[in-house]
């Protein structure tokens, strides 16, 4: 553009600040102030050229990792209406940290006739010979590599955190507090707490979760957003879920929170560009034990969870009694759940009396097409589990060690060296990533000082990133490998745990089976001797 030009032609010029949540100053309301230093030194610069009456576009707590920001946008539909005809920014990083959609939207830009500043990189596209106009491939590139490279430090921080068992989230979950003298530590808060008993006492009883919710409203007990806002003062936004519900009782029910955990990475984004949470299954927790005073125990959290888990939905018969087996028992031909049947006769006396047994739902529903018989008494089966229960505890009783040892072999399947063998190969990996990272730092440097052109820059950048997301899956599975077999130890000393708690069995109700039990097969009943295979919580079957 002729300099004449410039300086004649009528500007009417945009200014766009942005601030990621990281960079905030979380002391301040509303618009932070770096934010607004970012814009008195835009007004700064629009004063000095003389022009008058900027647009001023602005997002503040929005990452630059992607372009779905409200001001970003309001001010590129106010460029293609034509009412701006100059933009102008801090710094490159503040456009954008995505290099791909940078580029698109500054040739968008650039397709409009639009002028575009960057005052830090001294950057205008008013001038073509402009140095910094050749470099911004690099800028773009540049501003994402550092975008990545943050996002992996947080991520460290935070991992650290978790492993110390640090409390993070910004509101303490329902019954406690936060430590006033170090918020990442929870202290039990008393009204709360107690309702959070009376929840699991209920669920011990067999209430259902949306029964508990009912007595809860019913008694006008605050739920947890209701209670957290009374504590405030200030109004619950929530109004139309102010009630408790079956799944806000889930919530609780599920948390280990309560039992005295703190658990990290529950829900975690995809990546740097993606920030949506999603939820993670629970073999990905990272749970540190003990780390605050516990509302419930260990023993009671643990078998609500698997009341809900492992089998499903609880019911109490019309003969007011609790089914034990109901969802533990599976057909091993076909996989359909077992169903439970009543058998009415006569006894000598005249009355009437009720026996329970077990078939094969798909059996029974369909006949031998379907399936095979697979018919057992409860009585029958009852007494099989509580004398494989005892035999277990007897062998726990008689030499731990050993017992521990043949458990652990079980479990494990293997001596220990992949497990080895998978810690050595993720600490290469993690070494070749640190690696990558100073090769893109080194390249850019290189391109910068050393006059190397763009495309061989982003050639650099491309096969190094397409290096690195290939090593940070392996670290992933190997990370989840070296859990899994991690868990190994602790599962052996649960389950040994509940032998010696189950020593002197005699009977065999609901909270014993979803305590021990994971889920059981009865073979057909034309197989003799019947084939009953227990599958134990921990350590599965022996």
């Amino acid at each position: 553009m002729a300099q004449e030009t410039i300086k004649t032609k009528k500007w009417f010029p945009a200014i766009y600040a942005r601030l990621s949540n990281e960079d905030m100053d979380s002391g301040k309301k509303g618009v932070s102030v770096s934010i607004e230093h970012q814009l008195d030194i835009l007004r700064g610069f629009v004063e000095s050229q003389g022009w008058q009456d900027p647009k001023v576009f602005c997002d503040d707590d929005r990452t630059g990792t992607n372009f779905n920001r409200k001001g970003f946008q309001d001010m590129y539909a106010e460029a293609k209406k034509g009412t701006i005809n100059v933009i102008i920014i801090k710094d490159t990083s503040r456009f954008g940290r995505n290099w791909v959609q940078s580029g698109i939207y500054f040739e968008s830009i650039e397709d409009m006739g639009i002028r575009f500043i960057s005052i830090q990189e001294h950057l205008d596209t008013a001038d073509p010979q402009c140095p910094a106009l050749k470099m911004l491939p690099f800028y773009f590139i540049f501003n994402e590599w550092h975008s990545a490279t943050t996002s992996e430090k947080i991520r460290t921080v935070f991992a650290k955190q978790a492993e110390q068992g640090k409390y993070r989230a910004c509101q303490a979950p329902y019954g406690y507090d936060k430590d006033p003298d170090d918020k990442h530590k929870l202290v039990i808060d008393p009204y709360s707490a107690n309702v959070v008993r009376r929840i699991f006492a209920l669920r011990l009883q067999k209430v259902s979760f949306g029964a508990i919710a009912d007595i809860l409203n019913e008694e006008s007990i605050s739920c947890p957003s209701g209670y957290n806002a009374e504590k405030k003062g200030i109004e619950n936004k929530k109004t139309r879920i102010n009630k408790w519900s079956d799944s806000s009782v889930i919530g609780i029910l599920d948390n280990p929170v309560y039992c005295g955990d703190v658990v990290h990475n529950r829900y975690r984004s995809e990546s740097y560009k993606k920030q949506k949470a999603i939820r993670q299954p629970s073999e990905n927790w990272i749970t540190v034990k003990d780390m605050h005073e516990a509302i419930v125990s260990r023993e009671d959290w643990q078998t609500c969870r698997d009341m809900r888990v492992n089998v499903g939905k609880v019911r109490s018969t019309k003969y007011k009694d609790v089914t034990p087996f109901t969802g533990l028992l599976i057909c091993p031909e076909c996989g359909y759940k077992m169903s439970r049947f009543n058998t009415w006769y006569k006894l000598a006396s005249g009355d009437k009396k009720v026996s329970f047994s077990y078939n094969c739902s798909m059996y029974a529903r369909k006949g031998k097409d379907a399936c095979t018989a697979h018919y057992i008494t409860e009585k029958v089966l009852k007494e099989i589990v509580i004398s494989d229960i005892r035999e277990k505890a007897g062998e726990v009783l008689q030499d731990e060690n050993a017992a521990r040892e043949r458990f652990y072999a079980i479990k494990s399947q293997s001596s220990g060296t992949q497990l080895n063998h998978d810690r050595n190969a993720l600490k290469k990996v993690n070494k070749r990533l640190g690696e990558l990272d100073k090769l893109i730092q080194a390249a850019f440097e290189k391109s910068v000082l050393g006059g190397d052109s763009s495309d061989i820059f982003a050639e650099y950048a491309q096969k190094y990133e397409a290096e690195k997301q290939e090593l940070t899956q392996q670290a992933k599975q190997l990370s989840t490998s070296i859990e899994k077999q991690s868990q190994t130890e602790n599962d052996v000393d649960m389950f040994i745990a509940l032998m010696k708690k189950y020593v002197n069995i005699t009977d065999f109700d609901r909270a014993t089976a979803v305590e021990l039990i994971d889920h059981i097969t009865v073979s057909a009943s034309a197989v003799q001797p019947r084939e009953i295979v227990i599958y134990y919580n921990f350590i599965g079957t022996m």
